[in-house]
């Protein structure tokens, strides 16, 4: 029995480790971190559009733009977030990202224009 324990706990550390990796099919963080910051975009501007049907049809091409962009498909974006939503620690790190750049295009869209100096003839 104790001849078997140091292979055990090897295979239990080797198993685990492999749990952490991202499988190919899915798509990355650091490129699910880009296409969920336009989502979100997307998101805010359909929540400011009055017509509720004009913003149904809308947010279908606005999300395929989005798709298109960042060479996926929606296939693909459901399939990853699946992923994502069983390992909530990855996605709890990739909107802490998302967070902080989107508070930073706030405060840059919030910020007033500056008024430049107009020289007079």
């Amino acid at each position: 029995m104790r001849k078997f324990l140091p292979l055990f706990v090897l295979m239990i550390y080797l198993v685990s480790c492999q749990s952490d990796k991202i499988p190919g099919t899915i798509i990355q963080p650091v490129k699910m971190e880009k296409v969920l910051y336009d989502i979100h975009m997307v998101d805010g501007y359909i929540n400011t559009m009055s017509k509720p049907d004009s913003a149904k049809q809308a947010s279908a091409a606005f999300y395929k733009g989005v798709y298109k962009k960042h060479g996926i498909d929606s296939a693909l974006y459901e399939q990853s977030m699946d992923y994502y939503y069983k390992h909530p620690e990855v996605l709890n790190d990739m909107y802490e990202h998302i967070k902080k750049k989107l508070e930073a295009t706030k405060t840059y869209l919030n910020k007033p224009p500056v008024k430049k100096a107009v020289k007079k003839v």
